[in-house]
C-alpha cells in the first residue's frame, strides 16, 4: 500500500523526534555515569572527607614553627638552640552544651574567673555583647586559657562544673632561649592582626612573626597545619579522633650570630642606651647584633594576656622595640675623620695631598670671615692644647680635629660628601632584618632649600670632623670601616646562613657573600688609614681600653659626637669602629661597631663595648701577637692624654 506524501512527512518528523530524545537519554546518561565516576572513583577520597567533616567537627594541628640554631650549628640533636618550641595546653570553652547562648556563655566566664581567680577585667574584650555573637558564630575555637598552669590544670579537672563545659588541647609555645639578649634579631611571635588576616595568607588561630627574623621569614619558619576530625557525644567528650594530615613543621634557620659574641655585646651595653655590632670583614656575615633597651620575646609572645599587654606598654615608652644598629642615625663624630683622610688622598689631584705632610695644629682653627661684620669663627680641638705638627697617623692616633679642620677645608665639602654617598652612607645595607633606615647625607641644594641659605665654609669644617648636618646608621658606618679592611670591597651583611629541613636536616638554601661596592683604592690610601687606625689602638685614643696582653692587637677610631645639649661631657654620644687581629689575613679578621647614646665620650664607654666582643671571639692564646718596637718609639716621642674621642 503506497504512503501518502504527508503520512511520510509525520513519520520522517516523528522518527527525528525519536532521535532527538533517544540522543538526549543517552548524553544524559552518560554524563550521569561519568560524573558518578568522578565523584566516587576519582574524586571519592576528597568527597569522602568534606562528607566526614560536615557530620563531625573538624580541628587544625598548629604546627610547630622551626628552630633557630646559631652559626656552631651540627645537627638538630645535637646543637643547642637559640629559639625553639614547647608544649603548652590550652583551655577551650564548647559553647555548644551551653547552647551557643550568649547570656549562658557571659554567665559561664564569670563562673570560670571566681573558680579560678582570674580578674574578670582579662575577659574585658570578649564579654562585649558584637564580640561574643561573632566568636560564638564564627564557630571558631573560644579559648578561654592559653598556657594554664599545672594548678591552673588539676583545679579545672577537680570542678565538675567546670570541665564539664571545656576540654584541654595541646599548643605550641615559642621559647626565646637568650630572651632579650637577641630580641631585636630574632623578633617574636604573636596573633594576627586584622590587616594581618587581610593581607597575608594567615589563618585567626595562627602565630605570625613580629619583628626581627621571625617577621622576615615568617612564611618560611610557620610550617604546614594538619587536621583531625573529631567524633563528640552531647556532653562534650571526645568519642572518636582521627589524624587526616599530619602538621609539618617549619624549615630550621642557621644564624650568623655567635652565641658567646652576641652575650658579649648585650652584657656590655648593661645600663645604657647603645648598640654593639660585629661583623666579619669579608663576608657580611652578622657574629653579634645587640640593641640596648630591649624586650623580652618570651613575654610577648607568651600566653599571658595582661603580661603581654604590661611589657608591651612598658617597651614601647622605652624604645626598646628599636634596633638601633640599623633603626637609628647620628652624627658618625670623629669616626668620620678617616672618610675625610680617605676622600683627601684620592682626590690628591684636587689639593696636592701627601698622608705624610704635617699641618700644624694648635689648640684651634680659625674660619676667616668674608662677610663685612662678620667676626671670624674659632672651631677647638676637644683638649684645646697645641699638638704641633701632625700627619695623617698621627692626626687619627690623636684624633686632632684642627688637623681636619684645615684639610677638609682645604678639599672642599663636595669630594667629602661624594665620597660618603660612594660608600653608601645614604643607603640601606639590604640586611635581612625588617625596617633598616638609611643615613643623611647634606647637600648644598638641601641646605638652600631646607634653610634658604647657602653652604658656607663653616658647615664644611663642621663636615670635616663628622658633625653638622650629616648622619649615619651604625651598620653604614661599620662597612665604611670593611672597605677600609678589604681594600675597597664591601659585602652585604646578613643574618641567616642557612635554611635546613626539619625532618631530614637537608640544606634547602645557603646564603652566599654578596659584594655590595668594590671601590677601587690606591694602595697607598689603605696602608696610610691602617696605620692611623693602628696607632689608636696602640698609642693613641683607645690604647687605654684596647692595648692589653690579653688581647689582640686592635685598630679602629673613637667618636664623640655633640648633641644640641651641648656643654656637658655626659650629653654627648660615643663611637667605636674597629677590626682585630690587625695582623691577621682579612678572612679572620671582625668589625666591631660600638655606639653608646650620652656615653661621654669613645674611649669612655664605646671602646670598652667592643673591647667585650673582641675578647670573646679572641680568647687568650687564639691570636698572635708582634712587635710594637716602632710604635713605642712613636709614643715616647708624643705621650698620650687619654680623651673621650
Amino acid at each position: 500500500m503506497s504512503q501518502s506524501a504527508s503520512e511520510f512527512r509525520l513519520e520522517t518528523s516523528f522518527r527525528k523526534r525519536l532521535y532527538f530524545f533517544t540522543g538526549m537519554v543517552v548524553f544524559t546518561l552518560t554524563a550521569y555515569i561519568l560524573q558518578l565516576f568522578n565523584l566516587q572513583i576519582v574524586q571519592g577520597s576528597e568527597n569522602s572527607l568534606k562528607a566526614e567533616r560536615f557530620v563531625r567537627r573538624s580541628e587544625s594541628i598548629p604546627a610547630d614553627r622551626g628552630n633557630i640554631f646559631d652559626r656552631n650549628f651540627l645537627t638538630p640533636e645535637t646543637s643547642q638552640p637559640l629559639v625553639s618550641n614547647s608544649a603548652s595546653l590550652d583551655v577551650i570553652l564548647n559553647t555548644s552544651l551551653l547552647k551557643n547562648d550568649p547570656r549562658k556563655v557571659k554567665d559561664f566566664i564569670y563562673k570560670f574567673c571566681e573558680a579560678l581567680s582570674i580578674p574578670i577585667v582579662y575577659y574585658e574584650k570578649e564579654l562585649q555583647d558584637s564580640r561574643m555573637i561573632k566568636k560564638i558564630r564564627s564557630r571558631e575555637p573560644f579559648v578561654l586559657l592559653e598556657g594554664i598552669s599545672r594548678e591552673q590544670q588539676e583545679r579545672i579537672l577537680v570542678l565538675d562544673n567546670i570541665n564539664r563545659y571545656v576540654y584541654l588541647v595541646s599548643s605550641p609555645a615559642r621559647v626565646y632561649h637568650m630572651g632579650p639578649a637577641l630580641s631585636h634579631v630574632t623578633g617574636y611571635v604573636g596573633k594576627p592582626t586584622t590587616s594581618d588576616l587581610q593581607e597575608k595568607e594567615i589563618k585567626t588561630y595562627q602565630l605570625i612573626g613580629k619583628g626581627g627574623i621571625e617577621s622576615l621569614y615568617d612564611t618560611t619558619l610557620r610550617g604546614q597545619d594538619g587536621f583531625r576530625i573529631q567524633k563528640r557525644n552531647t556532653e562534650g567528650n571526645i568519642e572518636e579522633e582521627r589524624v587526616i594530615e599530619h602538621s609539618v613543621p617549619g624549615n630550621n634557620l642557621i644564624l650568623t650570630i655567635d652565641r658567646d659574641m652576641q652575650i658579649a655585646a648585650y652584657r656590655a651595653l648593661k645600663g645604657v642606651r647603645g648598640t654593639v655590632l660585629a661583623i666579619k670583614a669579608t663576608t657580611g656575615e652578622v657574629l653579634a647584633m645587640a640593641s640596648n633597651p630591649s624586650y623580652d620575646p618570651n613575654i610577648l609572645s607568651g600566653k599571658n594576656k595582661l603580661d603581654r599587654s604590661n611589657h608591651f606598654t612598658r617597651v614601647t615608652n622605652n624604645g626598646g622595640f628599636l634596633n638601633l644598629a640599623i633603626q637609628s642615625r647620628f652624627p658618625p663624630a670623629s669616626t668620620f675623620k678617616t672618610l675625610v683622610g680617605l676622600a683627601a688622598m684620592e682626590s690628591e689631584h684636587k689639593i696636592n695631598f701627601d698622608p705624610k705632610q704635617t699641618f700644624s695644629c694648635p689648640a684651634n682653627f680659625t674660619l676667616k670671615s668674608t662677610f663685612k661684620g662678620v667676626p671670624d669663627q674659632v672651631f677647638y680641638n676637644w683638649d684645646k692644647k697645641n699638638h704641633g705638627e701632625l700627619n695623617l697617623a698621627q692626626a687619627l692616633e690623636k684624633s686632632n680635629s684642627v688637623y681636619f679642620y684645615q684639610l677638609g677645608y682645604k678639599l672642599g665639602a663636595e669630594p667629602i660628601l661624594a665620597y660618603s654617598r660612594l660608600f653608601g652612607l645614604d643607603k640601606k645595607t639590604g640586611i635581612d632584618l625588617p625596617g633598616e633606615a638609611t643615613g643623611f647625607i647634606p647637600s648644598s641644594d638641601w641646605k638652600k632649600r631646607t634653610y634658604g641659605n647657602k653652604w658656607f665654609d663653616g658647615d664644611t669644617v663642621n663636615l670635616s670632623i663628622g658633625q653638622g648636618f650629616i648622619s649615619v646608621t651604625p651598620i653604614e658606618m661599620a662597612l665604611f670601616y670593611m672597605a677600609v679592611v678589604n681594600n675597597g670591597k664591601i659585602y652585604k651583611p646578613y643574618v641567616v646562613s642557612e635554611i635546613r629541613s626539619p625532618l631530614d636536616n637537608s640544606l634547602i638554601q645557603k646564603t652566599e657573600p654578596t659584594i655590595l661596592r668594590d671601590i677601587p683604592l690606591k694602595r697607598s690610601t689603605v696602608e696610610a688609614l691602617k696605620e692611623g687606625l693602628y696607632l689608636v689602638g696602640y698609642s693613641g685614643t683607645a690604647s687605654g681600653v684596647l692595648n692589653s696582653p690579653t688581647l689582640p692587637e686592635i685598630a679602629g677610631k673613637t667618636g664623640t659626637a655633640q648633641t644640641r645639649r651641648r656643654g656637658a661631657s655626659s650629653s654627648n654620644h660615643a663611637w667605636f669602629i674597629g677590626y682585630a687581629p690587625v695582623n691577621a689575613p682579612p678572612e679572620k679578621q671582625i668589625l666591631v661597631a660600638a655606639f653608646v647614646e650620652y656615653g661621654v665620650g669613645g674611649a669612655a664607654s664605646a671602646a670598652p663595648a667592643a673591647r667585650e666582643v673582641f675578647k670573646a671571639a679572641f680568647p687568650p692564646g687564639s691570636f698572635p701577637r708582634t712587635d710594637r718596637s716602632r710604635a713605642k718609639t712613636m709614643e715616647e716621642e708624643a705621650p698620650v692624654e687619654q680623651e673621650a674621642f
